[in-house]
């Protein structure tokens, strides 16, 4: 995966395009049409011009209301943006927070709690991601950017599923969601009682994390496509329009 993609920031370590992707057959993911990002709250004078030059049309926020009081985005004032809230809290979240700030979560249980969210999120919370789905899919809404607290989880798994949608291969997903290892953001959801080694875990984008999810949707309705008619309700001209404005 090209590191072209990653576009650098001062206040904002995981942000990137998702053009260049390789689809099914000879196909790619259009540039500068979505992006991904962590939180936008700390984004400098230089970072706005950069965003600006993007001509960002929507910013889809999954990041819960608590979570936007604190940090709300920083977008610039001399363009017009669209920021909507698609929020949510991803179930099993607070469990994993309690454990590791306990200090008894080591790197194992940390891990396995994770892949427990992340088995979670898609079906727990399949009307936020048919909202966010149906909202980028329509063209006059983009370029979309969409991003939540660190761009790694919710976000994560929101781009996975629309990669998926539009008929990328697994490995082509998984190397995208890689792309988020490295530098983050401080994040204030962890206090001193947690071991430095579980924070790495939860903090990572470990594959078998979005596997879990992706088990969780075979789990529960037999195959992605089951997935995507029956639960996200989706039907295939949305999914041709989905791949029309992603897809070169």
């Amino acid at each position: 995966m090209p590191k072209t993609r990653m576009i650098k920031m001062e206040g904002a370590m995981n942000f990137r395009d998702l053009g260049g992707i390789q689809l099914k057959g000879n196909s790619l993911t259009r540039n500068g049409v979505l992006f991904r990002s962590d939180g936008l709250s700390r984004l400098t004078v230089r970072d706005l011009k950069k965003f600006k030059s993007l001509k960002i049309n929507s910013v889809l926020d999954l990041r819960h209301s608590e979570e936007i009081a604190k940090a709300p985005d920083k977008l610039p004032r001399d363009m017009t943006v669209q920021s909507i809230n698609c929020g949510f809290y991803a179930k099993g979240t607070m469990k994993l927070f309690q454990a590791v700030n306990s200090g008894k979560a080591d790197v194992r249980e940390s891990k396995s709690l994770m892949r427990q969210v992340y088995a979670k999120m898609p079906i727990e919370h399949i009307e936020e991601i048919q909202k966010i789905i149906r909202y980028v899919l329509q063209s006059e809404k983009t370029p979309c950017l969409i991003h939540c607290m660190s761009g790694k989880d919710r976000t994560g798994l929101i781009i996975a599923i629309i990669l998926k949608a539009i008929g990328a291969p697994m490995p082509a997903i998984i190397s995208d969601y890689e792309m988020s290892n490295g530098e983050y953001q401080t994040v204030d959801v962890f206090d001193e009682g947690a071991q430095k080694e579980s924070i790495t875990a939860v903090m990572a984008a470990d594959p078998s994390y979005l596997l879990a999810s992706f088990a969780a949707i075979e789990k529960v309705y037999g195959s992605f496509d089951n997935y995507i008619t029956k639960a996200l309700m989706l039907t295939d001209s949305e999914l041709n329009q989905l791949s029309h404005v992603l897809s070169e």
